[in-house]
């Protein structure tokens, strides 16, 4: 138990450290364990009801397409034919390999069929990065013996596939080149005769080499100014063509941004202030006053310019257009390939000129033998091509290079790689804790009941004075029934010392114990607490003052009349009233019957008489009043006395219900001396207060009595009562208070 000052401030909440949140959780352990028990059950169920999914891997290296072939070349007529003796690129087969028809032909050929309750196989090609070519091809199912078929079957059809049009491809080139080279041997062999019968006609025997010199150049200009004219017009066509796209495209492009005007939003106000002031100036003004026009006068002039303001405002920005920049560039590229394919075309055609007159000097003939004798060398280069294309694809075939390897085959796995038993099970015991931890906080949060000074602290200024176990059984007994080493009698007697300290710098002669609402157990407070003060030696006098649900006369086996609402009366008088109980220095005074005006009679001059009278015949004067949310009794008694005891049940009382009623006895000018949390279990209190419990009740007193006995009797004494006669109170009566 914790004594605190009264002027205590309330807990920040970060004063709260690991310690709180376990006890919130220990508070609430029923909503955690159930909730942790739930999620981990059906993390449990989940992982049982997955059928086991395994996966195996086969990985094949594939040849890669090579670039020694151009097929954009149009000098070389069999490019496009050599391509397709070369592999397919690798996105191409990867294609492949995911394909509908390819997956269903290996399935076939794996033997795959469809099984009920276990998952088919699904398959996923990629390309390992890094390794120039390699494929991976995985199988995840669930049939560990098929999926391993499965992917070795893709990998063996895959290897086949290429393999057969590598072969289809090589046969058909090969057959090609050789028809192509027949038919050079034979242009060549046509070529030479017509150049040979052509010498033998005109007795021409060898040509001058100057001759054949010029009229082979005079030829290659020709070819070459005609090159450089399909360039310039190509050139020229592409340069109108981007320079009209240029021509249409913008310089600048312009960027619109539209904001809210914010300004209608102040014309707004200053318009509603200012018709607020009209609305003032109404009561006292007329409305031809030159105040009141002149306000008019401001509104009219504001809703005009609100009326003016456009709903948004568009901000424009330039910006040059990026789009322009490549195409500039570009343009730029090809005006400079114009000019030189003109400055080529200028030095071919000046060339041209000086060669032309000099070819033109030559007979007939030796234009046709120049003409033959190109021919002949245009065949000879064509039929050396294909006999050389044709001895490479001939030594192709022989060497058979394949186009797909085996890297690692599949094989069959032992273990699933789905579900993942004790990692679903570590998942599902963390996904609980969190959700029971947070389940538990949502409850503590949403519990608005006071359980503990903690929550006492966070909501009010007030301090706690004490803490009173609840006892088990269907009893609660009273402190003179109650051993002196049980955890109630300590409580009460640690209850007396802290109100002691209390009344240090205002000593307190008149306190009044009180509640939030009825059954939070005052009354057995009251009498515990007068006990406590009596068998301390002070002389205590207990007076009912709940003259509308009396109970103390009940709990002190006493008559309730005489009572208090005859002393108010004038009917009986203090002396008459007192009443001596079976507690030395303890005298009480019944409620009396209940009167119908219990708020008149104690806010009466009697009532105050009757305090006085009191406090001359008693060290300490203990009122028991109703509780102060229903009523105003407490109220009324509460500014008169010296201090206030507010009592709550732990764990029944309403956050709420303190708040309003420290706020009732605050306005009533009360000082209230502190809180006493009332029926805490001591199993769910926190681990401080029970071990104090069980250090100063079942801890130190006991093994000290225990001992005692022990000694004195050899065996331990039933604990004696500290007066001649018991007296116990039911759970309803304390519940009636």
């Amino acid at each position: 138990m914790s004594i605190s000052s009264v002027s205590q401030p309330p807990l920040a909440a970060s004063d709260i450290n690991v310690k709180d949140y376990l006890d919130i959780i220990r508070r609430r352990k029923v909503i955690f364990i159930q909730v942790f028990v739930m999620v981990l059950v059906v993390g449990v169920m989940v992982t049982a009801l997955q059928k086991p999914v395994y996966q195996t891997r086969a990985k094949i290296t594939v040849a890669m397409q090579s670039n020694s072939v151009s097929i954009n070349s149009s000098d070389n007529p069999i490019a496009p034919l050599m391509s397709l003796i070369q592999p397919d690129r690798l996105d191409a087969q990867l294609q492949v390999l995911q394909s509908g028809p390819f997956i269903d032909d290996a399935k076939k050929k794996a033997g795959v069929v469809k099984r009920a309750g276990v998952p088919p196989p699904t398959v996923t090609v990629a390309a390992q990065e890094g390794t120039g070519g390699v494929i991976q091809i995985g199988v995840e199912g669930g049939d560990p013996q098929e999926i391993a078929r499965l992917a070795n079957a893709m990998v063996e059809q895959h290897m086949e596939r290429t393999e057969l049009l590598s072969t289809n491809n090589l046969t058909r080139a090969m057959e090609f080149v050789r028809k192509e080279r027949d038919k050079a041997a034979k242009a060549l062999a046509d070529a030479e005769g017509a150049l040979l019968t052509f010498k033998k006609r005109n007795k021409v025997v060898q040509l001058a080499a100057e001759t054949e010199a010029r009229s082979k150049e005079y030829i290659d200009l020709k070819s070459r100014i005609n090159e450089a004219d399909s360039n310039i017009t190509t050139t020229a066509a592409q340069v109108k063509e981007l320079q009209a796209r240029l021509d249409k495209m913008p310089l600048e492009l312009t960027d619109v941004r539209v904001e809210p005007n914010l300004r209608i939003g102040k014309y707004q106000e200053k318009l509603d202030d200012l018709k607020l002031q009209a609305v003032d100036l109404a009561r006292d003004y007329k409305p031809e006053s030159k105040r009141m026009m002149a306000l008019k006068a401001q509104i009219a002039e504001l809703e005009a310019q609100l009326k003016n303001e456009k709903p948004e405002i568009r901000t424009e920005s330039k910006r040059p257009n990026p789009a322009r920049e490549p195409l500039q560039l570009k343009l730029s590229e090809l005006e400079a390939s114009l000019q030189g394919y003109q400055a080529e075309k200028n030095a071919s055609a000046a060339k041209f000129d000086t060669r032309k007159g000099l070819v033109d000097n030559l007979g007939p003939w030796e234009v046709q033998l120049g003409k033959l004798t190109r021919e002949r060398d245009a065949a000879q280069e064509a039929e050396k091509m294909f006999s050389t294309r044709l001895r490479d694809l001939e030594i192709r075939s022989q060497i058979k290079i394949p186009m797909a390897r085996l890297v690692e085959p599949a094989s069959v796995p032992s273990e699933p790689v789905r579900p993942k038993k004790s990692t679903n099970l570590m998942l599902s015991a963390v996904l609980g804790l969190c959700l029971a931890a947070g389940m538990a906080f949502l409850q503590e949060y949403m519990d608005d009941r006071v359980n503990s000074p903690d929550d006492l602290e966070r909501i009010s200024a007030l301090s706690t004075l004490g803490h009173v176990p609840l006892m088990a059984g269907e009893t609660q007994p009273l402190l003179s029934s109650l051993p002196a080493n049980s955890h109630v009698s300590e409580a009460y007697r640690a209850l007396r010392s802290a109100v002691g300290f209390a009344g240090i710098d205002a000593p307190i002669r008149r306190l009044l114990v009180t509640s939030a609402s009825k059954g939070e157990g005052k009354s057995v407070t009251s009498v515990n607490l007068a006990t406590a003060m009596a068998m301390d030696g002070k002389r205590v006098i207990l007076v009912d003052a709940d003259m509308r649900r009396p109970s103390m006369h009940r709990l002190l086996n006493l008559p309730n009349s005489p009572g208090l609402s005859e002393v108010l009366v004038g009917l009986k008088t203090v002396d008459e009233a007192l009443q001596e109980t079976d507690v030395d220095n303890l005298r009480a005074i019944a409620a009396g019957p209940i009167p119908p005006n219990p708020a008149e009679l104690l806010g009466s001059e009697a009532f105050d008489r009757i305090m006085e009278q009191l406090s001359e015949r008693a060290d300490l004067v203990i009122f028991d009043s109703p509780p102060c949310m229903p009523v105003t009794d407490p109220l009324i008694i509460a500014s008169r006395m010296d201090g206030v005891v507010l009592v709550l049940h732990s764990g029944t009382t309403r956050k709420g219900a303190i708040k309003h009623a420290e706020a009732l006895l605050t306005r009533a000018r009360a000082r209230i001396v502190g809180v006493v949390f009332n029926r805490i279990q001591q199993a769910k209190s926190g681990y401080y207060y029970h071990h104090y419990y069980y250090y100063y009740g079942d801890g130190y007193y006991a093994d000290a009595a225990e001992k005692g006995e022990q000694h004195r009797n050899g065996k331990r004494r039933k604990p004696e009562l500290n007066s001649g006669r018991a007296m116990t109170v039911s759970s309803r009566s304390e519940d009636d208070d």
